[in-house]
């Protein structure tokens, strides 16, 4: 005879890049270990195929590709699994230097997962004119080019600058033309990017630092001490605890 099942509870939420609606449940117990283990070997790549692994198994909506999500999408539906798993609250152990005595212990600070949001800057634009000719459109960046680059366009490493750049090049655009990157070769695209002026390319560099964000703000309180600072916390690793 078949033990019973049982029944799991089924959520709604938005994308933040499209407003898209998507059904999930929360992650099972199965899931919980793929990530646990993933996370205590401290390899990027296997926490990066963790991630895609769980939110594939949780999503319910038809034809949503997690590859091609934006990662700050990943982060929001992760967030949201966890709360719905593990509980809406969690908790943080943090310290500042600014204490003012050495021996200060860390403040553990409480956090409701449901107040944590994606913000978008006003300025932002996936839209880049180069010139009054020619502009690109950017795609944003999906969890398999932020583990392989840094995310940040650091010159004094101009490979994995060009290399992140290209990869979320959607299309090239003139007056006359719209042309798709997939037409052209890995050196064609390269070539194109080393020909950027400087301000060309810090109004590429504008597109990455004003790329929509998952933070919380929040007030750093030390007993002990009295030392008080408004402080930002961002990345999953701020959230997962």
């Amino acid at each position: 005879m078949a033990l019973p099942k049982l029944d799991i509870p089924i959520y709604e939420l938005k994308l933040p890049s499209n407003d898209k609606k998507l059904s999930y449940r929360p992650f099972l117990v199965k899931e919980e270990k793929i990530l646990l283990m993933a996370m205590e070997g401290g390899d990027d790549g296997e926490v990066t195929t963790a991630i895609k692994q769980i939110i594939n198994n949780c999503i319910l909506t038809d034809k949503i590709e997690v590859e091609s999500l934006p990662l700050f999408d990943i982060e929001y539906i992760l967030l949201n699994l966890r709360a719905r798993s593990m509980g809406d609250i969690v908790k943080t152990n943090y310290s500042k230097k600014g204490c003012l005595e050495e021996k200060c212990e860390p403040i553990e600070i409480e956090i409701d997962i449901n107040t944590i949001e994606v913000h978008k800057d006003p300025t932002h634009d996936s839209k880049i004119e180069l010139s009054n000719d020619v502009g690109i459109i950017m795609k944003y960046p999906d969890i398999d080019m932020m583990s392989k680059y840094t995310g940040k366009l650091d010159k004094e490493n101009a490979d994995d600058a060009f290399n992140l750049i290209i990869s979320c090049i959607e299309s090239v655009y003139d007056k006359e033309n719209v042309y798709s990157k997939t037409d052209y070769t890995p050196d064609e695209l390269t070539e194109f990017v080393e020909g950027f002026t400087q301000d060309q390319f810090k109004k590429i560099e504008k597109f990455f630092d004003t790329l929509p964000k998952m933070y919380k703000d929040v007030e750093f309180n030390c007993e002990k001490c009295g030392y008080k600072e408004d402080i930002r916390l961002e990345g999953l690793a701020s959230f997962f605890g």
